[in-house]
């Protein structure tokens, strides 16, 4: 299939462009909390359960992961046919009542399906996005609109840390909490019901708004399902531009989630601060500062594309992640608490900037009737590779490499020292099969070349 554009349709306005972008971002920030709510969690399910950091890692990653990437892809060319509201929708379902699942979990291997259940029912959510916010505004506008959905992240995996501090406060010093017929439950137990039950309103709110005509469709096609060796063949044809785009986003994934995933506990660890005083400071350095950097990642990308820049997303990222690597690094070896923070704060900052345009980027060299595959396909990458193997590998070198619980300050410094330089690699010598691939899709002059 040629993948020259056909006359593009009219965009919805402003207002209603912007409505669903708000309803995504809001339905991500609950993702994220029932997500992230482990995170701080990891004292008491480790000391109730009985657990190592390796059978943690793999509650907070690989159980996660395990159905997302195996229902990813389906769900992906569902999105690119089926009505991408119902898609949303049944998964909000489905991750909140897994989330509440959790809170009855009493075994790990209960608690390791229940977080499977999770990962199955958010992995509807980002490929759906994709393809209504990619049918809501032209390409020039896309990086500032998928930075404002993607602001959920760090929104809810700082109120996650904060929200499970207020909860261990609020039930210190109480050991088991009655639900009548419910039975008995322990704080942490509470503290996944609490927060699983409020997003499913969220499901209802996906009927609020009409979904978008799709946009960029391939010349002389039509909004049909695309065979999946089609879709590979498109791939294969220009994996000097997918290749590493995709496998840079999701080691970039690996590296972020890594790291958010372990940092509250290296800050218990390391400096004595209480689950509660790491889920508040680390919160607010990941809500604040990780909005901060998703916005400045949009607007730069946008002011990139307004310069002629064909590459602006990709540019943004390969910048982002170069200016990052060192306050990684050097984070988790600061003598004191402060200077950890301020430093990853830095660091979340740079992160977070590559968030909103990882996913417009996909979309720049994507037809609309494989954005869905596509996006699916790197959401499996980023969640098997960041998620899965992101959590695991810290964990693998602080029990494995260094053999001592309190070296978790090394085992992130050593992972970040590791992954952040291939990442900058990959991005750097993408660049120019990225810019062609844009070529094809929008045929527009180039910018200067790098």
């Amino acid at each position: 299939m040629h993948p020259t554009q056909s006359a593009p349709n009219h965009y919805p306005s402003s207002g209603k462009s912007w409505y669903i972008v708000i309803l995504l971002f809001l339905a991500y920030t609950f993702s994220s909390i029932d997500r992230q709510i482990l995170t701080l969690l990891v004292g008491p399910v480790r000391a109730d359960l009985n657990l190592s950091d390796f059978e943690i890692s793999l509650l907070q990653g690989f159980a996660f992961s395990l159905l997302y990437v195996c229902v990813g892809l389906p769900i992906g060319r569902m999105v690119d046919v089926k009505s991408r509201r119902w898609i949303v929708a049944i998964g909000i379902s489905i991750w909140c009542l897994m989330t509440v699942a959790c809170g009855f979990a009493k075994t790990f291997g209960q608690l390791f399906v229940a977080r499977c259940g999770v990962g199955m029912g958010e992995a509807s959510l980002s490929p759906a996005a994709a393809s209504l916010i990619s049918d809501s505004f032209p390409s020039q506008k896309r990086a500032l609109a998928f930075s404002v959905y993607h602001l959920g992240y760090p929104v809810g995996g700082g109120l996650a840390l904060i929200i499970g501090g207020a909860i261990i406060d609020a039930l210190a010093g109480v050991e088991i909490v009655q639900l009548g017929l419910l039975g008995e439950f322990k704080p942490w137990q509470l503290a996944f019901i609490i927060v699983g039950l409020p997003g499913l309103v969220m499901a209802a709110l996906m009927f609020t708004f009409t979904e978008p005509a799709r946009q960029g469709l391939a010349k002389d096609t039509e909004p049909k399902s695309i065979p999946i060796s089609e879709v590979v063949d498109y791939v294969r044809e220009r994996w000097k531009a997918y290749f590493p785009l995709i496998g840079g986003i999701a080691m970039l994934g690996m590296l972020a989630l890594g790291t958010a995933i372990w940092y509250p506990t290296f800050l218990i660890r390391t400096y004595g601060l209480s689950p509660s005083e790491a889920g508040y400071s680390y919160g607010l350095v990941m809500g604040i500062c990780g909005v901060a950097g998703i916005l400045s990642g949009g607007v730069f990308s946008q002011y990139l594309s307004s310069r002629g820049y064909l590459d602006a997303n990709l540019r943004t990222m390969l910048c982002a992640a170069t200016l990052k690597t060192v306050p990684l690094i050097v984070g988790p070896l600061m003598p004191t608490v402060e200077g950890a923070l301020a430093v990853m704060a830095v660091g979340t900052f740079l992160g977070q900037v590559s968030v909103g345009v990882s996913t417009a980027s996909v979309q720049d060299i994507t037809p609309n009737q494989m954005r869905g595959q596509i996006t699916a396909l790197m959401f499996f990458l980023v969640t098997l590779i960041g998620l899965g193997f992101g959590a695991t590998f810290i964990a693998i070198l602080t029990d494995f490499v260094f053999k001592d619980d309190n070296a978790l300050r090394y085992s992130i410094s050593l992972a970040s020292a590791i992954v952040a330089p291939t990442v900058c690699l990959m991005f750097f010598f993408g660049l120019k099969h990225f810019r062609a691939n844009v070529l094809e899709q929008s045929p527009v002059r180039p910018a200067e070349e790098l």
